[in-house]
This record gives structure tokens, C-alpha cells and sequence, in this order.
């Protein structure tokens, strides 16, 4: 039987399903192909550049301003064998208003929004244009009732808000839309709208509709098994409450055979995916270290910089399936990056 190779993933910026009332806005996902030794000895490096104490190296510690320059001269061991994947939260949640609503209604008409691109082109045409054709306010007021309605429910005393303050929202968005392909986007929403009512006042689903780390863990599954040649592979990742026995085993035959589930993604040789503390294995340590490092250089990209030291160390490792809209900043850094840096891991002139 082939040996599994081990893929040691952590995440940054992971706030649940409260997307819009979250602090940060993208969900960073990091994962590492290193063997136990490899990943201790990138530690003592890293440890020995910066003279870090903690028992537990954590990104925090190592992205601190007076440990940076060091933390890039130690990343670029990493070139070959580091993932940073990114998931914009505003654009997720409108990917999901998308693909929970008009998608039923689309097949209805004999439309197919996953494979035929129109779902894409839909939420590209509603992220980027929305802001401006309907006002920030309510921009924001569709996002959020709609965050509200499909988020789970699993707390003792929580109450699940109804549908109708996401349809009050969508009405007045309608009403007060100045560019015409949003207002087709948002017409076709209106007119999809009652499927809504299937989440209402719900209070568990057997994989959380607003938590990234699933579709963030189908898309990286494809990423690494394209890198390891279809050999089979398993992540390790640090302990999260969401992914429970059942959840694991179903993201696992979502990768195994994505077309059953509707997921425009090749098939990946997942075979498993275990839960550790990473205070016990050095290589979830360093997928954090990677994670922090994708929340750092994905904020500098919102804030339109996207030519920063540590950007352009974090090159190699960006995923280029990224969940984010054709025109966001974090799209322009990684076809940057694609320009940029060689695909032996070496850096070469952006032209």
C-alpha cells in the first residue's frame, strides 16, 4: 500500500459563520507538505533568526515588526512545500446567495450555474458592482440579513431570525439599484427568494452553509493532489469544533467524487483527515506560521499594496484557486504572483 503523504493545515482569520460582523475580512487557509524533522528544523531556524521563547511559535509572535526581516529569510525555505489559500468573506456570501437561491430556480429553467460559468459570472457581476448601484448602507444591509438567515444555529438559546428581514433588504436593493446587470442579478434573486424559507429558524445542518473551511478544504485538496501527482495524501489539521467525524468523512466524498455533490472540481486522492493540537506537531505550527503570513499579505493587497517584501516571499505559496471576485485586490495578487515568481520557487521580474 503507498505511504499517505501528510498535508499539516491550520487557518488564520477563522471567525465562524458571522461573515459580515467579523473582524477580518478574509479567511486564510494554510497547509504544509513537511515531514516532522523538515517542519522542527524550519522552527530552529525560524527561532534562532528571531530569538522567539514561546514554547508554541505562533504567526503572531513571528509577524511581529522587529522579527519580520528574519521570518522572510526563513520563508523562503518554504517555497515548494507551503499553501496559502484565500476566501473573501463578502464575496463567499454572495457566492452562496447565488448558489442557495437562484440555483434551484435556475435548473427549474433548465439553466446549470456551476458548469456553465453564469453562477460565477452572476456573483462577480453582483460583488463588484453592488456597493456602488445600491449604496454602502444598503449593501451591506443585503449581506448581513442574508448572513443571518443561513448561518446555524447550535447554541443553547440562540434564535434563528426569519426571512424577512433579507427580504426587506433585497426589496429595497431592488428599489434603489442604479446599474442595470446588478439589478438583473438582484431580479433573479427576488424572483428565487421563497427557497429562503429552507433555512429559516434552522438549527443544524450536516456542514455549516457559511463556514469556509469546507469549501476551503475541497478546493486545497485539488491543489495538492495536481501537486503531488495523485498520490494519496491526508491533511492533519489543528483542532476545530466544526469538523466533526461526520463532516470529515463527508468532505472526503466530496473530493473523492465532486460531481455528485455539484463541485466543478477534479477529483483528489484525499484519504483521510485528522485532528491534532498543534502544541504536539511542529508542522501545524508551521501551517500556522503560513496562514498568518497569507492574513498579512492579503490585507496589504485590500489596502491596494501588492509589492511588499513579504508579498512578494509569499508568491510561491499563493493558491491560484482562490474564492474571490475576478476583480478583487486579492485576484490582482495572485495573477502577480503567477507573473512573478518562477515555478521552481525562485522570484523573477515583474514585467
Amino acid at each position: 500500500m503507498q505511504a499517505l503523504t501528510t498535508i499539516a493545515c491550520d487557518e488564520s482569520a477563522s471567525e465562524g459563520e458571522n461573515l459580515m460582523r467579523s473582524r477580518h475580512p478574509v479567511f486564510v487557509h494554510g497547509s504544509v507538505n513537511l515531514s516532522q524533522e523538515e517542519a522542527e528544523n524550519f522552527l530552529a531556524m525560524l527561532r534562532a533568526l528571531t530569538g522567539i521563547k514561546a514554547p508554541e511559535l505562533k504567526s503572531r509572535f513571528a509577524l511581529e515588526p522587529k522579527h519580520r526581516s528574519r521570518l522572510m529569510i526563513a520563508l523562503v525555505a518554504l517555497a515548494d512545500t507551503a499553501n496559502i489559500y484565500f476566501v473573501e468573506k463578502s464575496f463567499f456570501i454572495v457566492a452562496k446567495m447565488i448558489a442557495l437561491l437562484p440555483a434551484e430556480y435556475a435548473a427549474r429553467n433548465g439553466l446549470d450555474l456551476h458548469f456553465s460559468g453564469l453562477g460565477r459570472l452572476m456573483a462577480n457581476t453582483l460583488h463588484d458592482g453592488g456597493r456602488e448601484a445600491m449604496g454602502e448602507q444598503r449593501w451591506a444591509s443585503l449581506l448581513d440579513s442574508y448572513n443571518s438567515v443561513i448561518r446555524t444555529y447550535l447554541r443553547a438559546g440562540d434564535v434563528a431570525p426569519t426571512v424577512h428581514p433579507f427580504f426587506e433588504a433585497l426589496r429595497d436593493a431592488r428599489a434603489n439599484c442604479g446599474e442595470g446587470e446588478v439589478r438583473e442579478v438582484l431580479d433573479f434573486i427576488w424572483d428565487a427568494r421563497h427557497i429562503t424559507h429552507h433555512y429559516e429558524g434552522m438549527s443544524s445542518v450536516q456542514i455549516r452553509e457559511l463556514d469556509p473551511m469546507f469549501p476551503s478544504l475541497t478546493t486545497v485538496a485539488s491543489t495538492w493532489d495536481a501537486r503531488l501527482g495523485g498520490a494519496p495524501f491526508e491533511f492533519l489539521a489543528d483542532n476545530y469544533s466544526g469538523l466533526d467525524e461526520t463532516t470529515r468523512s463527508t468532505i472526503i466524498e466530496m473530493v473523492r467524487d465532486p460531481s455528485s455533490m455539484g463541485v466543478p472540481l477534479p477529483s483528489a486522492a484525499l484519504k483521510a483527515i485528522r485532528l491534532t493540537d498543534s502544541k504536539g506537531d511542529p508542522r501545524v505550527q508551521v501551517a500556522d506560521i503560513v496562514a498568518g503570513v497569507g492574513r498579512e499579505v492579503a490585507g496589504m493587497a485590500l489596502n491596494r499594496v501588492f509589492d511588499d517584501p513579504l508579498q512578494q516571499v509569499a508568491y510561491p505559496m499563493l493558491d491560484r484557486s482562490i474564492m474571490t471576485s475576478d476583480a478583487s485586490p486579492l485576484a490582482k495578487l495572485v495573477q502577480r504572483s503567477r507573473r512573478v515568481a518562477h515555478p521552481t520557487g525562485g522570484y523573477g521580474h515583474d514585467r
